[in-house]
């Protein structure tokens, strides 16, 4: 076997490992997102549209789309958005002090799943 066949072998062994890893949290992080109230707001699958939705303007971030994220679409700053929310330009983004940090790192990882990839 050629030393490049090993190198991507390995590489597509090593990619398959970290996937399946983020997996779990991904799902995790699905579930709170629902068990905290993600939903009423940001919608069942993350679209912007939960039951609650109409009564804001602007409305909710639809997090499939990356420009709707005003104040970052990177981990960190979708966990500070979570966590400290967002007094600003007439969102009304609560905050959520009391989750703990296992969750809010969970919660941004289903979150951050959500952004289509371009």
């Amino acid at each position: 076997m050629g030393r490049g066949m090993l190198l991507f072998i390995c590489l597509a062994v090593w990619c398959a490992g970290a996937r399946a890893d983020t997996i779990p949290l991904v799902n995790k992080g699905k579930e709170l997102y629902h068990s905290y109230g993600c939903a009423l707001c940001h919608g069942i699958n993350g679209e912007g549209n939960g039951v609650s939705s109409k009564r804001f303007d602007p409305p909710p971030t639809n997090f499939h789309e990356t420009k709707a994220y005003l104040h970052g679409q990177d981990k960190d700053s979708i966990r500070r958005s979570i966590q400290y929310g967002i007094r600003q330009n007439n969102s009304i983004m609560p905050a959520f002090e009391d989750i703990p940090k296992e969750e809010l790192e969970q919660i941004a990882d289903y979150v951050q799943s959500m952004q289509k990839k371009r």
